[in-house]
């Protein structure tokens, strides 16, 4: 679906499907800080109008929907307007399709030939089950149809029931956020390894000679990074142990195999770029291909 820049400002307005799994915390495209900060108008959503594999998935919509029709022997039409809750106007939904017939939709899909283990026998990807359910949540209908071309060479559908408790559950969870964080303009608690660049965006510049009083929290928080710090060391040395006990077992054998493993240890050629040395003898060139950029940088130690 391609959205104009009105659809895409009417967004913010409200929690759609491609919110859902990323409000949850359970999305590898979104987090619910990411959600949050685009809904309050704090930074702009990205433009993936003219990404690759976005124009190609848009294309391909009518190819999984006629692949589907041609193998279930089902229906589909369009629904060319924005679905709306019938209690809460803030959950919306833009749908692929209307299965004719059945009080049920449609969702089509392409993924890369690498992502078929995602498609695996009942398994769906966990953010279009959310955003199934989350359709399932808007229209009231009792299931969702949900269709994959995996890599131009395998089609899959699946059907997703509706569940009065997995969709109540979710219902709850979007009031939520959206009452709790997006109206007060409040952020989330839960913030992820993935926000590291949206934190960025909301706090790019530190105002020099400031400080706040962090609370118990961000006390005992530290004392676990700290930790966790020191665990990672560990394991690390442990791991080079292994490396090396392996590597004395390989000695001058470039390969070794075991029931289930193919272990090599080869000779490469590496080069490195002398950074020192290349500003120093073509300062001009570095800064054209090693431009300065600003950054924030965290470091967390102890007081004494």
């Amino acid at each position: 679906m391609h959205w104009t820049e009105e659809a895409k400002e009417a967004r913010k307005k409200y929690i759609g499907g491609s919110d859902a799994a990323g409000i949850l915390g359970l999305s590898r495209y979104s987090s619910p800080l990411s959600v949050w900060a685009i809904k309050t108008g704090e930074v702009k959503p990205k433009d993936i109008d003219d990404v690759v594999a976005v124009k190609l998935g848009n294309k391909l919509e009518q190819t999984v929907s006629e692949f589907f029709t041609e193998e279930t022997g089902k229906k589909l039409v369009r629904v060319n307007k924005t679905l709306t809750h019938p209690k809460y106007d803030f959950l919306k939904a833009n749908i692929d399709r209307k299965v004719v017939g059945e009080n049920a939709g449609f969702e089509a899909k392409t993924a890369g030939p690498f992502k078929t283990k995602e498609w695996k026998d009942d398994e769906i990807p966990v953010e279009y089950l959310i955003q199934c359910i989350h359709y399932l949540a808007v229209t009231g209908w009792d299931a969702w149809y949900i269709a994959v071309l995996i890599g131009n060479q395998r089609f899959l559908w699946k059907k997703i029931d509706r569940s009065e408790g997995v969709i109540n559950n979710l219902v709850k969870k979007e009031l939520e956020f959206w009452n709790d964080f997006v109206l007060p303009k409040v952020m989330p608690i839960q913030i992820t390894a993935d926000d590291s660049d949206i934190l960025y965006e909301l706090f790019p510049q530190a105002t020099p000679e400031t400080q706040v009083e962090l609370g118990d929290d961000i006390q005992k928080l530290c004392e676990i990074r700290d930790s966790s710090f020191a665990d990672m060391k560990i394991l690390e040395r442990q791991i080079e142990e292994y490396n090396n006990t392996i590597k004395s077992k390989l000695k001058e054998n470039e390969m070794g195999i075991t029931k289930t493993y193919k272990i090599t240890w080869r000779n490469q050629l590496e080069r490195r770029i002398d950074t020192k040395l290349f500003k120093e003898e073509q300062p001009e060139m570095y800064n054209r291909y090693a431009p300065e950029r600003s950054k924030r940088v965290l470091r967390v130690k102890v007081q004494k």
